[in-house]
């Protein structure tokens, strides 16, 4: 393989005239690779757009145009049974899609958008993608089992985050430039996903068997590598340092993973030391 081949498959060149992706300064051991949204593909929903067209034209509500194609296309599926009121074939018609996306989704980013307070179509641009994206993530965790750290959305479902325990690997690149949003690489987290939850799941088997512990809640930070655990004591102890190692937590086999122990302040009482 030519330096060019390696250099383009590794993200820092790139054929068919895309830009390299862009690297980010980060702390000592990390990697981070930025691909803008505007470099990224965008999403193609012709059938939408010709909707939104329409609802320009007639002033009729988007939501209410989407509404009517998508019945259109349900009345041409098999009749379901349905004993209930207010049934809507679209909704529940599994074929009932628009432009790769479930109508039932459709439906319910009209209920985002007037929870968050933005328009419909703002809904579609920022949450529309969430199910082809889905699909590129699930590809991402099957091919990285053992190096995915992390997967999360950030900016207002704008862009994705994800982490790796090594470096970040090129068809790790490759498959995050099919997504329609800005996506950031980062490599050297130094643990994976597996292994945060592993750490987890043996602090709360632990808790769990401890008589002293009334409550408790966990966290598994993907960002920093912490699992965050608060307690609340069936009575509360005199000296919660003391508290905190009575309980014996296991301590994670690999030394990037920490276990970060918090006393709720409700207790039944204050014990006795």
């Amino acid at each position: 393989m030519t330096v060019i081949a390696v250099l383009a498959a590794l993200g820092v060149l790139c054929a068919c005239g895309r830009p390299a992706a862009a690297p980010m300064p980060t702390a000592a051991g990390t990697e981070t690779i930025l691909l803008p949204r505007a470099d990224q593909p965008k999403a193609h929903r012709p059938t939408l757009e010709r909707l939104k067209r329409e609802a320009a034209a007639t002033g009729r509500p988007l939501e209410e145009v989407i509404k009517r194609y998508a019945a259109r296309m349900a009345a041409t599926a098999p009749p379901r049974p349905t004993d209930f009121e207010g049934y809507d074939p679209a909704v529940t018609e599994p074929n009932v899609m628009i432009d790769g996306i479930p109508y039932a989704e459709l439906v319910d980013l009209a209920a985002v958008a007037r929870s968050e307070g933005i328009s419909y179509e703002e809904a579609l641009d920022r949450f529309g993608s969430q199910s082809s994206n889905s699909r590129v993530i699930d590809r991402l965790r099957a091919e990285f089992p053992d190096e995915i750290s992390g997967v999360s959305y950030v900016d207002d479902q704008r862009g994705l985050r994800i982490g790796f325990k090594g470096a970040v690997p090129a068809r790790a690149i490759e498959l995050a430039r099919t997504l329609p949003l800005e996506v950031t690489l980062i490599g050297g987290k130094g643990f994976s996903a597996a292994e945060l939850q592993q750490a987890q799941d043996a602090v709360v088997s632990r808790l769990g068997s401890r008589p002293e512990v009334n409550t408790m809640t966990t966290h598994a930070d993907d960002e920093t590598g912490q699992v965050k655990v608060t307690v609340q004591p069936k009575v509360m102890s005199a000296d919660a340092e003391e508290f905190k190692r009575r309980l014996q937590l296991p301590q994670p086999d690999n030394p990037r993973i920490t276990v970060v122990v918090t006393l709720s302040a409700e207790s039944v009482g204050v014990l006795k030391e």
